[in-house]
């Protein structure tokens, strides 16, 4: 796989793991349609590559992704003077459902996705954090859904709020804007660890790293899909998607192999070596 070019995000490739880097420190890393580029070629270059097993998804400067570009939404006209000849065509609209599209693709998205947030993850950061499966907190870490402070609500986020949170809390955070910082955002589930100081980020990743490694991707990719699905199809079609899918990962080289490694008794060719973190530099 080439990795696309981008703008505001540098790539890192260590073997089977892709370090993406925000790094766009004039507006703290906040989701201008660079940043949004950016993040819709890399899922596409990646949405097929097995080589791949996981995206980590980090910030530099000392921010994950500050939410909404702001200076381009004070450029906004308010509703009364928009152009009626063009109603067709509202670029609010359009950005707002891209964004939301974004968003489901990366939740979506079949590699194992990691969000290393060590510094601001506000409104839209939030969502990107939400949208991981993992998601570690550095020793800066913020959370807020800011979004209701400034007249606006978490609208494209809201699904992935409350899938990884659940109702009760996403509506406490959303009404009122409450900021978190690590160890609080440890404690209701928005985040599956803590680095309690810099340092401790690479070991904390890399223990999550090591057991994504003895996953096999293509099953890591189809146990993904699952699992959304799970909560969406219809019981019985759910039923037959699973035979299927299950049948094909069974039959397949993954399977094939990994049941010869369980009766041989010996790890999977597919099952990667503990891997030796270097984080990439978010700095």
């Amino acid at each position: 796989m080439t990795l696309p070019a981008t703008r505001v995000i540098r790539l890192e490739r260590q073997d089977w793991r892709l370090f993406a880097t925000i790094d766009d420190p004039a507006t703290r890393n906040a989701m201008t349609a660079a940043l949004t580029d950016d993040l819709w070629a890399i899922l596409e270059a990646t949405r097929a590559d097995r080589s791949l097993r996981a995206l980590i998804l980090q910030g530099a400067n000392g921010a994950f992704c500050a939410g909404a570009d702001l200076k381009r939404a004070d450029r906004v006209r308010p509703e009364g003077e928009r152009n009626v000849a063009s109603e067709e065509y509202d670029p609010i609209l359009t950005s707002n459902r891209r964004g939301g599209e974004l968003f489901a693709a990366l939740d979506a998205h079949p590699l194992v996705t990691i969000a290393v947030v060590d510094g601001a993850a506000f409104g839209g950061g939030f969502g990107l954090a939400c949208c991981a499966d993992f998601v570690i907190a550095g020793p800066r870490a913020r959370f807020a859904l800011s979004e209701t402070g400034l007249g606006l609500p978490p609208a494209q986020i809201a699904p992935y709020v409350v899938g990884r949170l659940g109702l009760r809390l996403a509506r406490q955070l959303a009404l009122s804007g409450r900021r978190l910082d690590g160890p609080a955002a440890l404690a209701i589930g928005l985040a599956d660890a803590c680095a309690v100081s810099e340092a401790d980020i690479a070991p904390v990743l890399g223990a999550i790293l090591a057991n994504v490694g003895n996953c096999a991707p293509e099953a890591n990719a189809v146990t993904k899909s699952l699992l959304r699905r799970a909560l969406q199809a219809d019981p019985a079609a759910y039923r037959e998607e699973a035979a299927q899918a299950f049948s094909a990962c069974l039959r397949g080289s993954e399977g094939q192999e990994g049941v010869r490694a369980f009766t041989e008794k010996r790890r999977p060719a597919w099952a990667a070596p503990t891997p030796a973190i270097t984080a990439a530099d978010p700095s």
